[in-house]
């Protein structure tokens, strides 16, 4: 297990350097004439806001705009300061994935008073010229507790792997989940956070699972952890005895889900996210988002196998919601652009 982390701490600093090294103000495509869009991100590091950055760059070359990304490394304090720098190079818009929300709101106020519109992805801001995207966190999270205490017959020890307390998506994911679970007094919840990083992810896991050898079940609340937690349940020899469930519906989770390794994930689709945020940023340049409608949301889609569809369907759960094969996840997950595009919004 000692080597297995060492190699996840190799790749992440390796990767951490290539990223940032692209990403990095110094070397982003020269604005000229096109509209500027800053990104600050809480790290490029996570499967997630690698994939984001990759459907955002994507929006960019469709939209006729430059990007700046930037990376916080997991900082607040860092995150400020990208989005002062980004204030004062005077960009169209920024967006930022908030580490916590409220810590934000002294520079979201000063890009206000700048004239620069912000969007907080995933994290409310209530500032005038700020809008929020988001998907359903507390509803999708209710459905796959219920699933969970089904599965394990209303009874047993739980893990939960959150992000970090005071980011919206990571709040609401753990608020949805605990409200359903609280449901069940004979289930007992361990809840842990993982700063959304896959080494903090599998080294949590670990301590869970060596604290708990009766663990009935695992959820964490972003696929790239949950692949790293994944890792700690298949090296404790576990595997195939504690049920594991996850969010976002990066390609990775969805073939756990179809080898039978996951129970379901939930598609949010990680580079279609990445494209949306942009699009949004898009329209926000020509003045086409409401004032009055703050909170945008993105469809999502559980992920399970054909036989689990059933069995959930026949036992009531999941009524009114959108559910796919991780087949189905996957061609979701590669067409999002013909979903998405918006010709009109062009900027020549």
């Amino acid at each position: 297990m000692k080597k297995f982390l060492s190699l996840i701490l190799v790749s992440v600093l390796l990767f951490t350097g290539c990223v940032l090294s692209s990403a990095s103000p110094a070397d982003a495509a020269a604005p000229g004439k096109k509209p500027v869009i800053g990104i600050v991100m809480i790290d490029l590091v996570n499967q997630f806001f690698i994939d984001m950055q990759d459907g955002g760059n994507m929006a960019a070359k469709d939209y006729g705009v430059d990007l700046i990304w930037l990376s916080s490394e997991g900082s607040m304090e860092t995150m400020v300061a990208h989005m002062e720098n980004l204030i004062q190079q005077g960009v169209d818009v920024i967006l930022v994935n908030p580490i916590e929300s409220e810590g934000l709101i002294p520079v979201i106020t000063q890009a206000y008073e700048a004239g620069i519109p912000t969007v907080t992805m995933a994290g409310f801001v209530d500032v005038p010229t700020n809008w929020t995207t988001v998907y359903n966190d507390l509803d999708n999270n209710r459905h796959i507790a219920r699933a969970i205490a089904s599965e394990i017959g209303n009874k047993g020890t739980v893990a939960l792997l959150y992000g970090n307390t005071g980011n919206l998506v990571s709040d609401l994911r753990q608020q949805g989940f605990m409200e359903v679970m609280n449901e069940y007094p004979d289930i007992n919840v361990i809840q842990q956070p993982m700063n959304w990083d896959p080494v903090q992810g599998f080294e949590v896991a670990q301590n869970i699972l060596a604290a708990n050898p009766d663990l009935a079940a695992l959820h964490c609340v972003s696929d790239a952890v949950t692949l790293a937690a994944f890792q700690a349940v298949r090296a404790s020899g576990r595997e195939g005895k504690i049920l594991v469930t996850s969010y976002d519906g990066n390609p990775d989770a969805n073939k756990a889900v179809e080898r039978g390794e996951f129970l379901l994930t939930l598609l949010t689709g990680s580079t279609k996210t990445g494209y949306w945020n942009v699009h949004v940023g898009v329209q926000l340049i020509r003045g086409l988002v409401p004032s009055d409608e703050k909170i945008l949301n993105l469809p999502t889609h559980f992920v399970m196998n054909q036989d689990n569809i059933d069995k959930f369907r026949a036992q009531g759960l999941f009524e009114g919601r959108s559910i796919v094969t991780p087949e189905m996840a996957m061609q979701l997950h590669e067409k999002f652009r013909d979903e998405l595009f918006d010709p009109s919004l062009v900027i020549k």
